[in-house]
């Protein structure tokens, strides 16, 4: 699942593009400015390098810095795409920020599905390896995890985090699969017994117990431990 990072300082706003990209599948992280006032203006550009997100959304205007300079100084120390917004429509404005290693620009009001094309359009020049569907980089926000990126290698039936790997079976590989596509939702045993038998194959309850048990241990053993969690009574959550 891609993470996407928003430092802009109209909270509505930010509740608006939080919500919308969650229901688009989107994982999403706030940065507020005001959080910073006290605190340097490294401190922020660390967090945000450090927040394991594929992309961050930056307005220019923001109280007690300059979202200009924050922009210059994040791009030349982070591969992370930057998508600047902003209401202030001009074309200096947008030279500036390309200038400053910006790889889109936005004028605000915008709709929302501009917004997610224009995102959409980016991260796909930017990652070039998931151009097709057989590559996917998640992120879990497990606290056990350590907030832990790893990589799905769908024809191989891989999983990679680090210099570390395992390799999945047929069954955990499709499970993993519908656990991340609902990733902070409770997915039924029932819903994930069912996603197996729609690629026939055999599962019981015990069956599905088993493999989900494997699959966590294999998680782990990547170093994304606690990523799966068991509610009782309901089913799974990756978190």
């Amino acid at each position: 699942m891609r993470k996407i990072g928003i430092l802009e300082d109209d909270a509505a706003l930010r509740r608006e593009l939080k919500y919308f990209l969650e229901t688009n599948g989107y994982a999403v992280e706030l940065f507020l400015a005001e959080e910073y006032a006290d605190r340097t203006e490294e401190e922020l550009l660390a967090a945000m390098a450090g927040s394991g997100c594929h992309l961050l959304l930056l307005d220019i205007g923001l109280p007690g810095f300059d979202g200009l300079h924050l922009l210059r100084v994040f791009c030349s120390s982070t591969e992370i795409p930057v998508i600047m917004i902003t209401s202030q429509n001009t074309e200096l404005v947008e030279l500036m920020s390309i200038h400053n290693g910006a790889d889109d620009f936005l004028t605000k009001p915008f709709a929302p599905q501009l917004l997610l094309a224009h995102m959409e359009a980016v991260m796909k020049r930017v990652y070039k390896e998931t151009k097709t569907q057989d590559t996917l980089r998640i992120f879990s926000r497990r606290e056990e995890a350590e907030g832990r990126e790893f990589i799905l290698e769908l024809s191989k039936g891989r999983i990679i985090c680090g210099e570390k790997q395992a390799e999945l079976s047929k069954n955990e590989l499709q499970l993993l699969q519908v656990l991340v596509k609902k990733q902070g939702e409770i997915v039924s045993r029932d819903e994930l017994m069912n996603a197996l038998w729609d690629n026939c194959m055999f599962v019981d309850d015990n069956t599905l117990t088993v493999n989900v048990t494997r699959l966590k241990g294999k998680l782990e053993s990547i170093g994304v431990a606690g990523a799966i969690a068991t509610k009782r009574g309901m089913g799974y959550q990756f978190l």
